[in-house]
């Protein structure tokens, strides 16, 4: 028998070609023809961001992040750990 992996064991790893956010597509509801929505940004990654060490033992998610991406997180989110992409 195959088991099945709940949600939260199941963590993507940071992309190091595309940056992981999700960013509108441009579209409004006053858009002719358009639905609205958010797409993967398509912009090269520069940093990772962490989550902070859980006390729970669970994984920590992280995921790759672009400058324009990183300034937002950045505003947005507390207690984050960003790591440079040294290439």
């Amino acid at each position: 028998m195959i088991e099945k992996k709940s949600q939260e064991e199941v963590l993507i790893p940071p992309d190091l070609d595309q940056c992981q956010a999700e960013i509108p597509n441009g579209n409004t509801f006053m858009t002719f023809g358009g639905v609205p929505g958010m797409v993967r940004c398509k912009n090269k990654p520069t940093h990772i961001a962490h989550e902070p060490l859980r006390k729970d033992g669970k994984k920590r998610g992280s995921m790759s992040l672009c400058g324009s991406c990183l300034a937002v997180c950045s505003k947005q989110m507390s207690g984050v750990i960003f790591e440079e992409i040294k290439r």
